[in-house]
This record gives structure tokens, sequence and C-alpha cells, in this order.
């Protein structure tokens, strides 16, 4: 089994712990060795994890490593990934036993993390470092770009494209043919009926630029 650690000791981040343990549950993939965070002193534990350090320590990594990183806002875990350019970190995409991935050519990038009961269905792309969490689903021919996360309970309805770093808040909902920009934020609860450009925060039924 490989090494993997998971990079942020928060909320999420001891879901993700939760969701290798489900995994290795029905096959042994890998050897949790604990969490990086920057926040938190070496040596402490965290559901019976240790903390291993942050980023100076997962630069000085020397055996192969898989690395989650756990952090549900786009822009940090976007900073995170960015800093983590040792050659021996890698970043699987994990998927719980639960989750529906849909039509075998759908894709999922590098660093993606699928939850507990998400439902995918055909033509999907999920682009690197996408989070889909709990309960949530994606039509047809949905696109994802790279950094956003989707929280839980979120419908996006079929041929729906979301720009990367995009947040889409628990419960939300996009109707189908819509395109969301980059660096959006969509409001829980939002009903989104139209299309956003770039950067921009969406709240509502029907949703509306705030």
């Amino acid at each position: 089994m490989k090494d993997l650690a998971i990079y942020g000791a928060g909320g999420f981040g001891r879901e993700t712990a939760l969701l290798v343990q489900q995994i290795n549950a029905i096959s042994p993939r890998w050897k949790m060795k604990g969490f990086y965070d920057d926040g938190l002193k070496i040596g402490q534990t965290i559901d019976k994890w240790p903390v291993l350090g942050g980023i100076r320590e997962a630069l000085q990594l020397t055996v192969d490593t898989d690395i989650v990183v756990a952090m549900a806002d786009p822009v940090t875990r976007k900073s995170i990934v960015e800093k983590l350019n040792n050659k021996n970190v890698a970043f699987p995409t994990i998927i719980h036993p639960t989750c529906q991935t849909g039509d075998d050519n759908n894709q999922f990038g590098k660093g993606c993390i699928l939850t507990a009961g998400t439902i995918l269905t055909t033509g999907i792309k999920l682009n690197d470092f996408v989070i889909i969490n709990l309960l949530s689903t994606l039509g047809h021919d949905v696109v994802v770009g790279s950094y956003s996360t989707v929280m839980p309970g979120c419908s996006i309805s079929g041929n729906v494209r979301i720009g990367e770093c995009t947040m889409m808040g628990t419960g939300a909902r996009i109707l189908q043919n819509l395109t969301i920009g980059k660096n959006c934020k969509i409001g829980a609860g939002a009903v989104v009926t139209q299309s956003f450009i770039d950067d921009k925060t969406i709240v509502g039924v029907p949703a509306y630029e705030k």
C-alpha cells in the first residue's frame, strides 16, 4: 500500500480521512500517515492521526507519498497545491465506494474528491482538484473547472459549465444549459436560472448578483 497523507486537518480534512478508511475497508489501497496543516503543532493528534507538519515538511518528503488536499475553499486549495512541488508527491483522485461515477467515459482530473452518495451521469468532465461533496448530483455533459467546490446536497443540471475556483454552496441548484464563470461564489440554497460571468457572488431564488 502506498503512503497517503491529507493536507488540511479541519472538518473536511477529517471527513476525507474517514473516506480513505472507508475505501480501505473494501479494498486496501493506502497506508494513512496523518495530516499536514500549517496551523497545527507537529505531533498533535487529530482523530487518532498525527500532524506531520506543514508545507516545509511536505516538501522534504523523500518517499513517494499521495497527498489529498482537503480544504473546501478553492483559493486556499489552489495555493497549497501550487506550493507542493515535490517530485515525490502525487495527488490521487479519491472516490467514496457509494459514489455513482456514471459512464465509463466520464473524465476526472488529478486530486479530485468525490464523497459519499454523489451521483454522476454521462459526458461529465471534472478538471483537477475538484470537490463534489455529499449527496450532490451532476447531470449529463457537465464540466467543472479546476479547484471548484460543490458543497453537500447540490444539483447541477445537464450541459452546465462551471469555471475554475468557483464555490457552490450547500443545497444550491443550477438549471440546464447555463455557464458560471471562474472565481464565483454561489450562495447556499440559491437557484441559478441564468448564466453569470467571472468573479460574481450569486444568491437567492431565483439567483441574482449580490
